[in-house]
């Protein structure tokens, strides 16, 4: 049986805190920890949380986008996600963002599970969904954005190939595979 080693009393108070940068998504945060054993400094970035959508059509392909990130400089294939505010309505972000970004309606939605992907150091949460969608308008994309349908045998057989190397779709991507029996 599990402990609930989890529900042990905080083991690290917080002396000071020192915010550094507030930026329009993010923030950063030094704090100063009281420990057993004295003192330390841990750096926190604040994020409002992810919607991540494994988006499955009718013929069981999965919606993925490629997208150019600067922050590795390169390109990666991704599950649809959005960044979430914390009054917006989960099931009305992924309506629209599917909607209105892709050209997919959706239905069935499903919430999976909510996990933290760097929880070291950051209290972003993620929140999987599963939904059923189905293409109904063609919408016009940027030059370092694509989305396209890969089925999952593909997915399965080519995985290294497919450039997905980000961490919450990679989970989404292993969740569902996993639900096929792939």
């Amino acid at each position: 049986m599990l402990s609930d080693s989890n529900k042990i009393e905080k083991a690290e108070n917080i002396v000071s805190q020192k915010e550094i940068y507030t930026g329009k998504y993010i923030s950063l945060k030094v704090l100063t920890v009281e420990k057993a054993k004295g003192y330390s400094q841990r750096e926190l970035i604040e994020h409002p949380g992810t919607i991540l959508l494994i988006a499955l059509t009718e013929d069981r392909k999965l919606v993925l986008n490629k997208i150019y990130r600067k922050s590795i400089d390169e390109y990666s294939t991704e599950l649809p996600s959005k960044r979430i505010d914390s009054n917006e309505n989960h099931l009305d972000v992924i309506k629209n963002e599917m909607l209105e970004e892709l050209g997919y309606e959706v239905d069935n939605i499903k919430n999976v599970y909510s996990f933290y992907p760097s929880i070291a150091y950051s209290d972003e949460k993620v929140y999987m969904y599963v939904t059923d969608v189905r293409k109904v308008k063609d919408v016009n994309v940027c030059s370092t954005f694509s989305t396209m349908e890969v089925s999952l045998d593909l997915i399965k057989e080519r995985f290294d190939e497919l450039g997905i190397i980000d961490a919450k779709s990679i989970v989404g991507i292993d969740y569902i595979l996993k639900e096929f029996n792939l």
